[in-house]
């Protein structure tokens, strides 16, 4: 839970005042440790201490740690990460039923982001649940962000926020998880305070084969080849995670360009030689409408755009620039 002390300090002051929250909207980037807080927070409210904090031993805590709670259900998503409607309300219906074991059943909804095609229906078949929740339910979705929302939910919700620590703080992490020094530097520059991405990219040979990519492509903005720019987009596989990945790590590129040109210096950036050869090559204005395309891919990705089409795209608007 590194970063996100404060949140669970507020949780901890809540429960200790007898002030659980029935709803519960936890909102952050992906690898920021939302269902990490969502599942400690069930922890606090079943802990049988009733303190505001887990104890970690209790049946309840040990049941939680190891994801076999009854009374803490997760809805399950497709392989894209959009929710059936029938599914959640199936799950609504399901919060008027008694807790088995603790004194609240906890419903957990994570990356409802992911389902844009049914978040807006979802959030209407949950709105009476959450308007008048049972006395023995509590509701938690997780999200990047809560412009996805309606009011009348984000009203009526404890709102909590994850985010990502220093790039320092985020090195010792990975050290104390023994992972290579080599490696987790280079997860630090690409992946930022990320800790949970940091530990993906550590694992993940695509996903470090995705961040060379992003490398490449910015490369090839820097030296205007849009030849070799079309070419390197598509050396991305067609799925659509590795898409969405390959625009993060392009975004963070171009972030951390728009620092150099503005004269902040840090020792994790994504690449010193393609940060200096994006700025001499653009203004803060086309960096920003660089940033924006790979914004706007990875929206339509998630979205369920084929990537063999976005890929094409990306290239056309790119050469734009």
């Amino acid at each position: 839970m590194i970063g996100n002390e404060t949140q669970l300090e507020l949780v901890e002051r809540l429960i200790a005042r007898g002030r659980e929250p029935h709803s519960v909207m936890i909102c952050g980037e992906r690898g920021t440790g939302k269902k990490t807080l969502a599942r400690e927070l069930a922890a606090r409210l079943l802990c049988e201490k009733q303190d505001g904090k887990s104890c970690g031993v209790c049946r309840h805590c040990r049941l939680i740690k190891d994801g076999a709670h009854p009374d803490l259900v997760t809805a399950g998503a497709s392989e894209t990460g959009n929710y059936k409607l029938d599914d959640i309300r199936a799950l609504v219906s399901e919060a008027y039923i008694s807790p088995s074991e603790g004194r609240y059943r906890i419903f957990l909804i994570p990356d409802l982001d992911r389902s844009p095609q049914t978040i807006q229906p979802i959030q209407n078949v949950m709105l009476k649940v959450i308007e008048e929740p049972p006395d023995s339910a509590v509701i938690i979705l997780t999200a990047r962000t809560r412009e996805l929302f309606l009011d009348t939910i984000i009203s009526r919700t404890l709102q909590l926020t994850t985010c990502e620590v220093s790039p320092a703080a985020a090195l010792a992490e990975l050290d104390v998880r023994g992972k290579d020094r080599q490696t987790a530097e280079e997860a630090v520059r690409r992946c930022g305070g990320n800790i949970g991405r940091c530990l993906e990219y550590c694992e993940d040979e695509k996903m470090r084969e995705n961040a060379d990519i992003a490398a490449d492509i910015c490369r090839d903005l820097a030296a205007s080849d849009e030849y070799r720019l079309l070419t390197d987009i598509n050396r991305i596989s067609g799925k659509k995670q590795g898409f969405i990945q390959l625009m993060e790590f392009s975004q963070r590129l171009t972030s951390d360009t728009v620092r150099v040109r503005a004269g902040v210096g840090t020792p994790y950036l994504y690449s010193q030689e393609i940060c200096r050869g994006l700025a001499l090559r653009y203004s803060e204005r086309r960096l920003a409408d660089i940033y924006d395309i790979f914004v706007e891919c990875a929206a339509r990705a998630n979205s369920n755009c084929l990537t063999s089409t976005l890929g094409n795209y990306l290239a056309a608007r790119l050469s734009e620039i």
